[in-house]
């Protein structure tokens, strides 16, 4: 994905502003910001074919299976009658296997935990090929065990599917042990990233953080 000098506003009030980066297949990122400076809007903007959102507090609904659940996603890719292709079909096979969680592809939801439910609306995404995976605050309401699985698999998908993770959150310590950079909003809703660390005159992932909550203590 490669973004180049992208503002986004709304009926003329400026909601992030500054926004240039390129990703890589396979990065993990971290994109970090105080409540309220726009880290779901920007998720939203760069959503589209090849970059899903990543559902997060969907209910489990009673009746449907985890494979049902994920067949209901590609909605959009069925034919006239609602049915999925083999193709699609195999693909949502291969995005559970993927993830760890073939033997709960037969489960009713409403039985699954909420790690192995956010598993598979990760697996939902995945099976419709996303080059990148979008995700607000995916553990905000799992305990340490779960988030720890989470950011466990999310990492595994990036290093052996080459898929690119952007992931929001508060929680900034274990996701900072998975991420390979840090996107970073301020209060005031600017947009910084950090570089490769072989670049040296790129931002650190720590002058990211820095500048984003910093500021936000200073208002």
């Amino acid at each position: 994905m490669r973004i180049k000098d992208l503002n986004i506003g709304h009926r003329g009030k400026t909601l992030v502003s500054g926004i240039s980066f390129e990703t890589e297949p396979g990065e993990f990122i971290l994109l970090c910001g105080p409540n309220g400076s726009g880290k779901s809007t920007l998720l939203r903007a760069l959503a589209g074919k090849d970059a899903i959102m990543v559902p997060t507090g969907v209910p489990k609904v009673k009746g449907f299976t985890l494979r049902e659940f994920i067949a209901t996603t590609l909605y959009s890719e069925s034919d006239w009658r609602g049915r999925i292709s083999p193709a699609m079909a195999s693909d949502i096979s291969k995005s559970l296997e993927s993830l760890g969680i073939s033997s709960l592809a037969d489960r009713d939801i409403s039985t699954l935990s909420d790690g192995e439910f956010q598993k598979g609306c990760i697996a939902s995404a995945l099976s419709r090929h996303a080059k990148t995976l979008l995700l607000d605050e995916p553990t905000s309401f799992l305990d340490v065990d779960n988030k720890s699985l989470i950011l466990q698999a999310l990492r595994d998908i990036a290093r052996s599917t080459g898929t690119t993770v952007i992931m929001a959150s508060h929680d900034l310590a274990p996701a900072l042990s998975c991420a390979d950079r840090v996107f970073g909003i301020t209060a005031d809703h600017r947009f910084l990233a950090s570089g490769p660390v072989t670049d040296d005159a790129a931002l650190s992932a720590s002058d990211v953080i820095s500048a984003c909550f910093s500021t936000y203590s200073s208002r």
